[in-house]
Order: structure tokens, then C-alpha cells, then sequence
């Protein structure tokens, strides 16, 4: 037998069973846009009506701006579609609604709030001003740490300059107060036990002078002295003026008791008779008794060997406030008013007469200065409780030493 030829199997027919014979392509026609179909079989194009000629399909290409929309849809006013065949179905969709051309965008005006940008920039200028304040503050604080760091260190060195110049002060002091002391006891030895009345003291004692005051304490910084040191100071400056105060008071004293002592305590002063002894007086018990009474003019003794009294003295009764006469005692009966005269020795052992006074007085000045310059010192196995009593040397000392360890 002939062998029969196998028929040919048509792939697109059997994909699109048939229909895709009736599927029409839209192609855009120049110019215009719009697509034209032909119902042709399967690979039927339609071309323009006023070209016999097949021309390569011209897309047009919109103006720079327009809109560009989605492709014409593919509606069912051409052929019909078949729903068996997935390949038409991908070309058009009979349910897609056809999109709306998009617009261009729109220019919008935006309104900005001039109250908000001037909140806005009064907030930042605020805030500026605060970042600004900070970060001075900052700036100041540590300009200001390392400005008190530099500052302190200059008023420590200014401390330490001005405790070495003090320092140097005291001992000079120092040295003046040892003087003052060494000649104020020669003087009072002088005076005292060899009953010599120091001449050249007061002269000394002028030319002397201890500078050490308050104006010592200008420009001076303290800030490095201990507090016993800066009292230390002050009881100095004060003990030093005292100090020169009693000095010119014992000078002063010296001046004026030169004349008087020296004759005293030479022997040369002229002995006078300055009292009486008013006889011719009895008590209401009868018993005899005496006045004495000083004479209203005191009577020189030229020599001892040879007094001269008048013969009535005139004197100041004691107890009335009265001058009397009574007349020189001779002998005889004491019943009757009459006056005797008192010795001038024995009157000034019993009673020291006014230059007698002023030198014990003297002597006692001139040892007080020494005391408060050397320091007194207790008596060892006394009686009553006496405390040591420092001088101005053992301060000046202590004062240097204090003043010295000032760094």
C-alpha cells in the first residue's frame, strides 16, 4: 500500500482554534494616530488607504511637555475576540477601561505666615543668643580659672617679697630695743646703787627711735601669712609704740630732774630749815604736846656749825589754817608758846623730801623700760605665784622666724 502522507499540523490553529484568523492588529496610521484593522487571516496587516506600497509604520512622537495617555484601547467594536485563546487575551482586555489623559502639573502658590517667620526668627536669634551666652561663660570661666591661677601665684610672690621686707624691718627693731635696753640699765645702776645721776641719758634716749609702725603694712599682701604671724604683727607694731612712749617719757623725766638730783645726790645742794615745832600746848588730859608746822619762809643753813634762827618764827598752823608767831625756844618751862626748829636730816629720814621721791620714781621708770624690752622673769622661790613675762626681743625674734617661713 501507498504510504500515506501525514497531514500538516497547524500549530496556530490548533493554539487559537481558528479564532486567531480573526484576530486584528491595530496599527497606528502616520499622522493621525489612529489605528486601522483588517479582517484578514492570520498575519493580515491593514495598511493606509493612500499607499499600495507596504511603508514601515511612523509613530508619532508628542511635543516636548504634552501627556503622554496609555495605547488606544482595544474595544469589542472591532473583531471579535476569542476567550478560549490566551494570546488575545493578552493583546487587549475588553474589560480595561481606557485612562484619562493625566494633566501637566499645575504651578501652585504657597502662602507662608509672616507672624510665623518672625516668630521663627526671633526663636533662632534667641536661641543664637543663648549658644552665644554659654559657650562666653564658658570661655570666661576658664579664662577667668586660669586668669585666678596666674593671680594667685603673683600675690603668694607679693607675699613672700613683702614678709622678706618685714622681716628685715623687725631685726632692725630688734637691734634699736636691745640699744634702748642696754642704756636704760647702765643708766639705773648709775642712779640706783652708785648714787650717780646718769647725765648723758636723756641725750641717748632722744637720739633713739624705734621705726616700726602701722605705715610698715602699706602695699604689703597677706595672703600667705599664718594667723599667728599676722597677730603676731599687730601685737608688735603696738608694743613698739608703747615702747617708744615710755622712752620719751623717761627722757623727759631725766630733763627735768637733772638739776635736782645732782645737787642731792652730790652733796652740794644748800641744806635749809623748812619746819618748827610749835611748843606751849596741852590736850584735855593736861599732857603737853607739839605741832609741826611748816615756816611760811624756810630758813637757809650756810653752815652747820654755825646756824643763825631768828629770834621769832612765823609759821602755819596746821590744824587751824592759821599763821602764828611764836617766839624762839630758849630754856624754861614748855607751858608758855614757843618754837623750836626740826633738823633738816632727821626730817628727811623720816620723811623723804620731793627730789628723794623723784628718784625712787625715776628708778622705777628706768626699770619698767628694761622689763618691757628684755622680759621679766619670775623670782625663783618666792612667795606669790608670778608668771615670766616675755619682752619685745622675744617677739621681734619670734616675729622673724614667722615671717621668714612665709613661701
Amino acid at each position: 500500500m501507498a504510504e500515506e502522507k501525514k497531514p500538516k499540523i497547524d500549530l496556530k490553529a490548533r493554539l487559537g482554534k481558528g479564532g486567531a484568523q480573526n484576530v486584528s492588529v491595530p496599527t497606528p496610521i502616520p499622522g493621525t494616530g489612529a489605528p486601522t484593522s483588517s479582517p484578514g487571516g492570520a498575519g493580515a496587516i491593514s495598511r493606509p488607504a493612500s499607499s499600495a506600497a507596504p511603508r514601515t509604520p511612523v509613530v508619532a512622537v508628542p511635543p516636548p511637555g504634552a501627556p503622554i495617555g496609555p495605547p488606544p484601547s482595544f474595544g469589542p467594536s472591532g473583531v471579535p475576540i476569542d476567550a478560549s485563546n490566551p494570546l488575545a487575551m493578552a493583546v487587549t482586555n475588553p474589560f480595561r477601561m481606557s485612562s484619562p489623559a493625566i494633566a501637566p502639573p499645575r504651578a501652585q502658590r504657597i502662602e507662608v505666615d509672616e507672624t510665623a517667620v518672625h516668630k521663627a526668627r526671633i526663636g533662632a536669634r534667641k536661641q543664637g543668643l543663648v549658644v552665644g551666652l554659654v559657650a562666653a561663660f564658658v570661655f570666661g570661666a576658664v579664662g577667668y580659672v586660669a586668669g585666678s591661677a596666674v593671680e594667685t601665684r603673683g600675690a603668694r610672690q607679693q607675699s613672700v617679697n613683702g614678709a622678706r621686707i618685714l622681716a628685715a624691718d623687725v631685726t632692725k627693731a630688734h637691734d634699736t630695743l636691745k640699744t634702748i635696753a642696754d642704756k636704760v640699765e647702765d643708766g639705773r645702776i648709775s642712779l640706783v646703787k652708785e648714787r650717780k645721776f646718769p647725765e648723758s641719758l636723756a641725750k641717748e634716749l632722744g637720739a633713739l627711735n624705734v621705726d616700726f609702725d602701722g605705715a610698715k603694712l602699706a602695699g604689703i599682701r597677706f595672703s600667705g601669712f599664718p594667723q599667728d604671724t599676722s597677730s603676731n604683727l599687730i601685737e608688735f607694731i603696738t608694743s613698739v609704740q608703747s615702747v617708744n612712749d615710755r622712752k620719751t617719757a623717761v627722757a623727759g623725766m631725766l630733763t627735768k630732774l637733772q638739776k635736782p638730783i645732782t645737787e642731792q645726790l652730790s652733796g652740794t645742794q644748800t641744806p635749809s630749815i623748812n619746819y618748827v615745832v610749835l611748843l606751849g600746848r596741852r590736850d584735855m588730859s593736861g599732857n603737853a604736846y607739839g605741832l609741826l608746822a611748816p615756816l611760811t619762809k624756810a630758813i637757809e643753813v650756810s653752815n652747820a656749825e654755825q646756824i643763825m634762827l631768828p629770834a621769832e618764827f612765823e609759821a602755819m598752823d596746821p590744824v587751824s589754817r592759821v599763821t602764828v608767831k611764836a617766839p624762839k625756844y630758849v630754856s624754861g618751862n614748855l607751858d608758855k608758846p614757843a618754837a623750836m626748829y626740826v633738823a633738816p636730816h632727821s626730817l628727811a629720814a623720816a620723811c623723804p623730801s620731793e627730789t628723794s621721791g623723784q628718784i625712787a620714781q625715776l628708778g622705777t621708770q628706768l626699770a619698767h623700760l628694761v622689763t618691757d624690752i628684755r622680759g621679766g622673769q619670775a623670782a625663783p622661790g618666792g612667795d606669790q605665784v608670778i608668771e615670766s613675762k616675755p619682752g619685745m626681743l622675744d617677739r621681734a625674734n619670734k616675729l622673724v622666724a614667722g615671717l621668714n617661713s612665709v613661701h
